[in-house]
C-alpha cells in the first residue's frame, strides 16, 4: 500500500506543483529536442492547457526526422539484435562498406553497449522485446492519419505497403527467423517471386528475384516538412521555440526548477528530454547514465528521380531503403558506430550510390545530395520512456533507434500522460530507464571473444 501511495504521489508531481497557481498561470513544460517525438508532444501538451517551450539547437539537419527513409513500419517487431548476432561482430570491424560497420578506434568506447546488445539477442529476450515493440508500434499509421488531418497535411501519408527484396531464396532463408517472429506477432507477411516484383515495381532490376510484401506498412513522403509544419503550427498556437543548447538544470529538493541553456535560463514545472542521441549528455547530470549509442545512418537523395517506385523498397541483402519522396528518390540506411563528434564518412554514402544500380539499373546517381544522421539506439532496440531517478519532474522520451518515425505518435502521447500525472494506457515497464543498471562482466566476454577473432 505504501508503495502504491508513493507512486501515486510521484505520478502527480506536475499537478501538485501547479495546483496553487492554476488561477494565475498554466503549468510550464520545457521539451528539449524538436525532433518528431518532441514536437508532437509539444503540440499535445499545449492542447492540454500547458505553457510549453521547446528548446532545440535550430539545426534541422541534426535530427533523424530530417533525413530518414520516411518508412512507417508497424510490423518491425524484430529487434536489431537477433540470436546469433555475435557472429557478425568481426565483419563489422573489417569491411568498410558493410551494412553494419564499427570503426575500430571506436570499439573500446562501444564495448559496454555491444555487451548489452549481445545479451539482449538471446531467444527468450528477443521474444519479450518483440512483444513490447508490437505494443508500441501497433496502430502507428492510424495515429499518423489522425495527426496529419489535424494539421491539414494528410497528403504526406502514403499507404502502399513495403517490399523487402533478396537476390536468392538462400539469401532470404538467412532472415527466416525474422519473418517467423513477425508472423508470431500477427504481422501479415506475403512472399513474392520475380513476377510479383515486376508487377508491383516494374523498375526493379533482374538481380532481385524474391522477397516479401508487407501490405500494412506505409510512409511519410517528406518527414522534414512534417516536422517543420508541426513546429510552425506549435508557435502559431502559442508555443515558444527557443533556439539554444540545453546544458543542464537548476534544481531544488529533487525537482527541476529550470532548464539551463547557452542563451539563458528557462523556468519549468516539468521537463521532457527528447534530444535523441544527445539525450545522455543531460541524463548523466541527474543520475541516469544510460547505454545510449549513436548508430550513424546515411542517405543520398536523387532530386531528378520521381515516379520510379510506388512504395518503399528494401534491399534486404544490403540493409538500405529506397523510398519515393516528394523531394526525389531517397536511398537511406546502413549502420556505422562512431562518436557524435566524428565527421561524416563519405565512403558510407558512396556505398549507397554504388549499390543502387543493382536494384534500379536505369536510375542515374550522379546528381545527388548526401546526409548523415545519428540514430539514438539502446542495446535492446527499445526506447527509454520513463521518469528520471534524480529529478522527479524530468521525463525521458528517446532511444527509438531505427523506428523513431513509426513510434513517434505513441511515444509522444505516452510521455504526455506521464507529464500530466496520468496512468498510460499500455504497460511501459519494458521501456524503463533502469533496465540496464546491473552490469555483468560476463556480458563483455562474448564480445571480447568475437573481437579476438580478428587477431
Amino acid at each position: 500500500m505504501a508503495r502504491k501511495l508513493t507512486q501515486l504521489w510521484k505520478g502527480n508531481v506536475l499537478n501538485t506543483l501547479t495546483n496553487g497557481h492554476k488561477a494565475s498561470r498554466a503549468p510550464r513544460v520545457v521539451i528539449i529536442g524538436a525532433g518528431i517525438v518532441g514536437i508532437i508532444a509539444a503540440n499535445e501538451l499545449l492542447l492540454r492547457g500547458n505553457k510549453v517551450t521547446v528548446v532545440d539547437n535550430g539545426k534541422p539537419e541534426d535530427r533523424c526526422s530530417y533525413g530518414n527513409a520516411g518508412s512507417l513500419s508497424p510490423g518491425s517487431v524484430a529487434p536489431f539484435g537477433m540470436p546469433g548476432v555475435i557472429k557478425q561482430v568481426p565483419g563489422m570491424l573489417v569491411a568498410r562498406t558493410a551494412p553494419l560497420r564499427i570503426k575500430p578506434s571506436y570499439l573500446p568506447t562501444v564495448f559496454p553497449w555491444l555487451a548489452k546488445f549481445v545479451k539482449s539477442s538471446s531467444a527468450s529476450r528477443v521474444e519479450e522485446i518483440s512483444i513490447a515493440l508490437g505494443n508500441l508500434l501497433s496502430g502507428s499509421i492510424e495515429r499518423f492519419e489522425s495527426l496529419l488531418r489535424q494539421f491539414d497535411v494528410s497528403e504526406l501519408l502514403m499507404r502502399e505497403g513495403q517490399l523487402q527484396l533478396y537476390r536468392s531464396r538462400r539469401q532470404m532463408g538467412k532472415d527466416a527467423s525474422v519473418w517467423a517472429l513477425r508472423r508470431r506477432r500477427g504481422v501479415e507477411v506475403v512472399e513474392v517471386d520475380r513476377e510479383d516484383i515486376r508487377r508491383l515495381e516494374p523498375n526493379i532490376g533482374p538481380l532481385y528475384t524474391c522477397g516479401v510484401f508487407l501490405p500494412n506498412e506505409g510512409m511519410i513522403t517528406d518527414p522534414a516538412r512534417l516536422v517543420e509544419t508541426l513546429a510552425r503550427q506549435f508557435v502559431q498556437r502559442g508555443g515558444e521555440f527557443h533556439i539554444a543548447r540545453a546544458t543542464g538544470f537548476e534544481s531544488d529538493t529533487g525537482l527541476a526548477k529550470a532548464v539551463l541553456t547557452d542563451t539563458g535560463t528557462i523556468s519549468a514545472d516539468a521537463v521532457v528530454i527528447a534530444a535523441g542521441a544527445w539525450s545522455n549528455e543531460l541524463t548523466r547530470q541527474i543520475g541516469d547514465d544510460l547505454p545510449l549509442e549513436t548508430q550513424r545512418g546515411y542517405h543520398i537523395t536523387l532530386p531528378d528521380c520521381h515516379g520510379v517506385l510506388n512504395r518503399p523498397v528494401v534491399a534486404a541483402d544490403r540493409k538500405f531503403f529506397v523510398t519515393p519522396m516528394d523531394v526525389g528518390l531517397r536511398v537511406a540506411g546502413t549502420v556505422e558506430f562512431d562518436s557524435l563528434s566524428a565527421p561524416p564518412n563519405p565512403t558510407r554514402a558512396d556505398a549507397l550510390a554504388s549499390a543502387l544500380p543493382q536494384m534500379l539499373p536505369r536510375v542515374p546517381v550522379d546528381n545527388r545530395s548526401t546526409w548523415m544522421g545519428h540514430r539514438p539506439c539502446m542495446p535492446d532496440s527499445l526506447p527509454v520512456l520513463d521518469r528520471s531517478t534524480g529529478l522527479r519532474n524530468v521525463f525521458y522520451a528517446f532511444g527509438n533507434g531505427h523506428l523513431g518515425l513509426t513510434s513517434a505518435p505513441a511515444m509522444a502521447h505516452l510521455v504526455c500522460e506521464l507529464v500530466m500525472g496520468r496512468q498510460p494506457n499500455m504497460d511501459i515497464a519494458a521501456f524503463s530507464a533502469g533496465r540496464f543498471q546491473t552490469r555483468s562482466s560476463r556480458d563483455l566476454a562474448d564480445v571480447r571473444v568475437a573481437a579476438t577473432d580478428l587477431s
